[in-house]
């Protein structure tokens, strides 16, 4: 049976029924976890209505959290994945994440939504998350860009849908159904990722003196990867701050209802195609050449729109072109690892670069909510 330690060449499966397979499970996945932590917007501006005497930062740890132990337990997600397989792992983590919204509909204090919404859930999507990239990668060798594209395109399409459902469910019938709602949905969508996400590859066997971690910290002395875990590390610090408080900036503006309504879908949708479109140009141009351009427009346009924007227009403008453009951060990244690291030493890259990135999760909303004003527009820049 092929493994992945071994040096012989592997067969190309690109155009195999299965792999697409793969990645519609891995695209289910990115829904339940990074789709719904980029719907938290929503969740902030509702809090902000409902505990008027807690501040934007201390909301906003309850994102942080989810988006940072997502990253962080795919840490020891790899390593239990060595013993255990990764479809265990997918049904446990789906199964926690489904009764968080269970627990969370019959919440009533803002501790108790840290605990649920903030860790519950963070730990039940980490336990999903690298079981996504980790198989689909097993499966691509040409296409790796257009393959991760479309698994995390998943999540900007449920960063449409997610939205829209769950503030017309709050609004329709209360705050407790709407997440018992969510919940019931999570469980075929769970159970759909946990059977079409069988691995290519059994687990290598441990080799003799190799730590019980199965990590292999010597990937640390890459230089490549080195510079592309650093560039992750500034471009998720300046992320999730965006998705956290883009709703929250157009509630407190006098813009037009549709648009401070459907904001967060409109920057989902336009995230949807910054996943699929720069993983067709870079597998052709390079997975560089094409992420590089994209960093550089995600980092200009906050400044250069999103601080003078005062109007439907500019506000639009935002959420269109930093929407396509912050897509590319995190379809490309996986990608580029599956390129510069070999197939045996996939789950030590992915967990070091997971767990560099959960510092940046948790590090940057709480450093945006400093600058969120308290309930008016004056001093609005500093969103």
């Amino acid at each position: 049976e092929m493994s992945l330690n071994q040096d012989t060449p592997i067969p190309n499966v690109d155009n195999e029924l299965k792999s697409w397979l793969v990645v519609a499970g891995a695209s289910l996945i990115m829904a339940m976890t990074f789709g719904m932590i980029n719907t938290y917007g929503i969740y902030q501006t509702y809090y902000e209505t409902r505990y008027p005497h807690i501040d934007s930062t201390t909301l906003g740890i309850i994102g942080a959290l989810q988006a940072a132990l997502t990253y962080l337990v795919a840490v020891p997600s790899a390593v239990i994945m060595h013993y255990t397989g990764p479809q265990l792992l997918i049904f446990t983590g789906g199964l926690i994440s489904c009764l968080s919204f269970m627990f969370l509909s019959i919440s009533n204090s803002p501790w108790q939504l840290f605990i649920i919404q903030g860790l519950m859930f963070g730990i039940g999507s980490g336990l999903m998350y690298i079981q996504a990239t980790y198989v689909t990668l097993q499966y691509f060798s040409k296409k790796k860009a257009l393959a991760t594209g479309l698994m995390t395109a998943g999540s900007s399409c449920a960063g449409v849908y997610w939205p829209i459902g769950v503030r017309n469910l709050i609004s329709k019938v209360g705050f407790a159904w709407a997440n018992r709602i969510v919940g019931f949905l999570y469980i075929p969508m769970f159970l759909s990722a946990t059977y079409l996400l069988k691995p290519r590859f059994p687990p290598a066997p441990r080799k003799p003196g190799q730590n019980i971690l199965r990590i292999n910290f010597k990937v640390l002395k890459d230089w490549r990867f080195e510079l592309v875990n650093l560039g992750n590390f500034f471009a998720l610090l300046g992320l999730f701050p965006g998705l956290f408080y883009i709703d929250l900036f157009c509630e407190r503006l006098s813009i037009s209802p549709t648009i401070k309504e459907y904001n967060v879908t409109i920057l989902n949708a336009s995230s949807l195609f910054g996943r699929i479109i720069p993983g067709l140009v870079g597998d052709r141009f390079g997975r560089m050449n094409t992420l590089i351009p994209c960093l550089i427009v995600a980092g200009v346009t906050p400044m250069a729109i999103w601080i003078p924007a005062r109007s439907n227009g500019a506000v639009l403008a935002f959420t269109i072109v930093w929407g396509f453009s912050s897509g590319v951060l995190i379809s490309l990244f996986p990608a580029i690892i599956g390129e510069i690291c070999p197939a045996k030493d996939m789950s030590s890259y992915l967990a070091i670069l997971f767990g560099t990135s959960s510092v940046a999760a948790l590090v940057g909303p709480i450093i945006g909510g400093v600058f969120v004003p308290k309930g008016n527009v004056e001093g609005v820049d500093g969103f």
